[in-house]
């Protein structure tokens, strides 16, 4: 059974709605790693709702939080005086709107491309219009009760003056202080410089720490279950702590939960925002299939880590996802790798698509140009009989990915261009003599694929020469490159008397 059908049957055994949760802190471009904890939510809210179950997805998005350090993306000069500052209160790199809303609208605009349609929770506006205004009275009214539990639980040793508040400086920044009077809704600190500051605490004045924010959405959102990281599930880490604040303080369930592992992007690490060692969300929508990425995040283990690898691997990735849809579709399947491949879909999935070689796309991507002539192109060689309206749409979406995955990320020995005029080589006579032999055989034969592919080999026996050599030659007359795509399709898409008319021109 797949794992999320399995999390699906032991949430609908205690009651039959559910409010799932996800959630993140804009401080950068929000990557594919993180859209691993949302899509990993979302097969959750399918398959229980898939069982007869009411199921909603939230996304929290955690603005309320300061901006940390200036980034290495950011201008230091600029945002060096916003450090500490709640990230919906900083303006965004362009110049337009908020800082959060500058990396979360793009995110937003990636979920709806991959099928996920969350209901946002904007975290800082729950602050300033007093959602959590319950919860923080309790855990302030409760703050020896409180800090026991952090002590115990994490094994960390909290300051002796410590107040369950995050306080909001005169400059606008988040930080710590001495605690001089708390009356609710007021509390009063005495900040570094000695000033005395009074913090609104019902209007969103500083925040709760993380460790009591968390299990505070909890409660007040009716979290019944939320997919996160490994580091907020280490021994005595935020989870812990949070799931004995939510029960012991806040009176209320403990949200079920899985961990998830992290995306490593290949060579160089788990992706982070923080740290510019990523691809957005958005990105890499502009180079795989949708339906492609949330694949990446349905087939493993969520806790297995993912090796992401945005160059040949990412080829890889899109072939083996359609060999998986041919499979699917012939019923060869075995259950768990069918049931990832359904909730991969955006939509409605249609049997009657007509599949078309990924790495045949490429190449005619980059020899057509135009989808009219990549369609002509499949109809002449016969890989395709004829495209229906979805077909078409499907053809289009890949070509685009194709396009910005050429621009960004693939490797140059996948890349080339059809030298409209004969390159300027100096061949030699065996070269020459090589071109000869092509040249006869290749305006003899079926201007087919296969055909095409045979008849190299057909030389080699014929001449005792590798065939690897006529295809070097075949490759630098036509591309002004010693390797490229594979040739007997590339070949059978090509007119014959263009090819035969640059073999005839050296000799």
């Amino acid at each position: 059974m797949h794992w999320a059908d399995v999390v699906a049957e032991k949430l609908l055994e205690q009651k039959n709605e559910h409010i799932i949760s996800s959630g993140i802190t804009p401080s950068g471009p929000i990557h594919l790693g993180s859209m691993r904890e949302i899509l990993t939510a979302d097969a959750i809210v399918k398959a229980i709702n898939d069982k007869g179950g009411k199921a909603k997805l939230i996304y929290i998005a955690d603005n309320a939080d300061p901006l940390r350090k200036v980034y290495p993306f950011l201008d230091k000069e600029k945002y060096e005086k916003y450090v500490g500052r709640p990230l919906a209160e900083i303006p965004g790199p362009d110049g337009e709107g908020s800082y959060d809303e500058y990396f979360l609208e793009p995110f937003f605009d990636a979920l709806k491309q991959v099928g996920v349609h969350p209901k946002v929770v904007n975290n800082y506006n729950q602050y300033k219009q007093g959602k959590y205004n319950d919860c923080i009275k309790i855990l302030l009214d409760n703050k020896d009760n409180v800090r026991n539990i952090l002590e115990t639980v994490s094994g960390r040793q909290l300051p002796k003056n410590w107040f369950p508040w995050t306080f909001k400086n005169n400059d606008g920044a988040l930080c710590d202080g001495k605690l001089v009077d708390y009356n609710w809704p007021y509390v009063s600190f005495e900040n570094k410089k000695g000033e005395i500051v009074k913090n609104n605490l019902t209007e969103g004045d500083g925040k709760l720490p993380w460790r009591l924010d968390w299990p505070t959405k909890w409660k007040t959102l009716g979290v019944t279950f939320e997919a996160f990281g490994k580091d907020h599930a280490t021994k005595g880490g935020s989870f812990d702590t949070g799931r004995k604040i939510v029960s012991d303080v806040l009176d209320s369930s403990i949200p079920h939960h899985i961990v998830y592992e992290w995306i490593n992007l290949k060579g160089k690490g788990a992706m982070h925002s923080s740290t510019g060692l990523a691809i957005s969300a958005n990105e890499m929508l502009t180079m795989v299939p949708p339906e492609v990425i949330r694949w990446l995040i349905m087939q493993p283990q969520p806790n297995r880590h993912i090796d992401f690898d945005p160059g040949l691997g990412l080829l890889n990735s899109v072939d083996k996802y359609d060999k998986i849809e041919q499979e699917y579709k012939m019923k060869n399947l075995e259950e768990n790798s069918s049931r990832a491949f359904e909730l991969s879909q955006i939509g409605d999935f249609s049997t009657e698509s007509k599949p078309v070689s990924y790495r045949h796309l490429v190449t005619l991507t980059q020899s057509k140009g135009s989808i009219e002539k990549v369609m002509e192109a499949f109809l002449k060689i016969g890989e395709i009989e004829e495209f229906n309206t979805e077909d078409i749409a499907r053809l289009g979406t890949r070509m685009e990915c194709i396009k910005g995955w050429l621009d960004n990320y693939a490797p140059e020995s996948v890349k080339f261009e059809i030298q409209e005029e004969p390159p300027k080589n100096n061949y030699s006579p065996h070269e020459i003599e090589l071109m000869k032999h092509l040249n006869s055989k290749l305006d003899s034969i079926e201007w087919k694929s296969q055909s095409l592919h045979d008849s190299f080999y057909d030389l080699q026996e014929e001449y005792n020469i590798p065939a690897k050599e006529y295809f070097k030659v075949m490759y630098n007359i036509l591309l002004n490159k010693d390797r490229g795509p594979r040739l007997g399709f590339f070949l059978a898409s090509m007119e014959r008397e263009f090819v035969l008319d640059r073999l005839r021109h050296y000799q």
